[in-house]
């Protein structure tokens, strides 16, 4: 009796497929997906070879990679020659799912980065965010992420097939414009750009345009300007340029950037204060001011939305084809315009606003 309930246990025991070496069974979906971006890969790298550069043996690497991929692209396909299913650890949805995820993650790391100032804490919440993301879908997330990178590389190649035959267009110029491209993604720029700003968050977050006092200080400063942005740019920063004196930082090596607020009450700050006061005035009163960082000044910027073809001043810097002008409050009696710093040593430009990073050109657009 125990003998027939012992052997009747072992019978209802599931026992788990071991595939032989010689025997063929059809690939899990997982390893099709693997296949796929493996001879993707293959096919960027053979092309690479034949288009950017000359050597006979490179070509010849080319030609065999290429080939590897061709075969396992059509491997991945076709191979249906067992009649059993196997199961995925990494089903579709899981690829589809994790790229959605990616997605998801860039725009709840944008969303938290524009809440969080510290600058420890914005690092600690980015990178946090990446990892979970990379622990919890690992292989599959990783495979999405190159896959993409690979078809954008394509694109750019064949975008520039003219130049790339030519020889106008080379390796390196194809990888720098891919990652111009991945990087101008919403999502995907504003991550890269809270990591590039680094210590400059602290400035961006104590812009306070919002803050009831400042709005009420600038528009008491603006009664008279007829709400013309030319006027309240002039106001504005020849109140701030003259009523808030330049004070030096304690010399201990680090900034001490103060809110608006205490530098208003203190009535002085350095460059970095007084920069931050005219741009929470001028962007409480509606008119568009970036914040300029050289590698020993700060200085404010002015894009007005309508032309003032009779304005005495020189544009410092182009943002979007438009045309930026110089605020230098830490300048007494300072004017549109004029900056201590020459266009030249600016290293960033940040929008007070998004407190996001600006490209910028010294000259304008054609």
């Amino acid at each position: 009796m125990t003998a027939d309930v012992q052997e009747s246990g072992k019978k209802e025991a599931p026992s788990k497929p071991k595939w032989k070496g010689s025997e063929v069974r059809p690939l899990t979906t997982d390893e099709r997906a693997s296949f796929i971006i493996l001879s993707l890969y293959m096919a960027v790298f053979c092309i690479c070879m034949f288009v950017y550069w000359d050597s006979l043996v490179l070509k010849i690497a080319g030609v065999t990679v290429g080939s590897a991929g061709v075969f396992l692209f059509v491997a991945a396909f076709f191979n249906t020659e067992a009649p059993e299913k196997s199961h995925s650890i990494h089903p579709v949805r899981s690829y589809l799912f994790s790229f959605f995820f990616v997605l998801a993650s860039l725009f709840t790391l944008r969303f938290l980065g524009g809440l969080i100032t510290n600058f420890i804490a914005s690092v600690v919440v980015l990178y946090a965010g990446l990892l979970a993301s990379l622990i919890l879908f690992r292989k599959a997330m990783v495979q999405v992420v190159t896959a993409m990178l690979a078809i954008v590389f394509l694109f750019v190649t064949v975008h520039n097939w003219h130049d790339v035959l030519g020889g106008r267009f080379g390796f390196k110029d194809a990888v720098r414009q891919c990652g111009q491209a991945v990087f101008r993604i919403g999502p995907i720029q504003d991550v890269a750009n809270m990591l590039i700003a680094g210590t400059y968050v602290t400035y961006l977050g104590r812009v306070d345009y919002r803050d009831e006092q400042i709005n009420i200080l600038a528009i008491r400063q603006v009664l008279n300007c007829r709400d013309d942005e030319l006027l309240k740019t002039k106001a504005l920063l020849d109140f701030v340029s003259n009523e808030i004196h330049y004070v030096s930082d304690p010399d201990d090596g680090f900034e001490h950037a103060k809110d608006p607020i205490n530098t208003l009450i203190a009535g002085g700050g350095d460059c970095e204060d007084q920069t931050l006061v005219l741009c929470s005035l001028l962007e409480s009163v509606g008119v568009k001011t970036y914040i300029a960082f050289t590698d020993e000044h700060v200085f404010a910027l002015v894009r007005f939305s309508g032309d003032y073809p009779k304005l005495p001043a020189t544009p410092h810097v182009f943002i979007d084809g438009r045309p930026c002008y110089a605020l230098d409050p830490a300048d007494p009696g300072a004017v549109i315009g004029f900056s201590s710093a020459a266009p030249e040593q600016i290293k960033r430009v940040f929008d007070v606003r998004r407190k996001s990073i600006e490209r910028f050109s010294l000259q304008p657009s054609e």
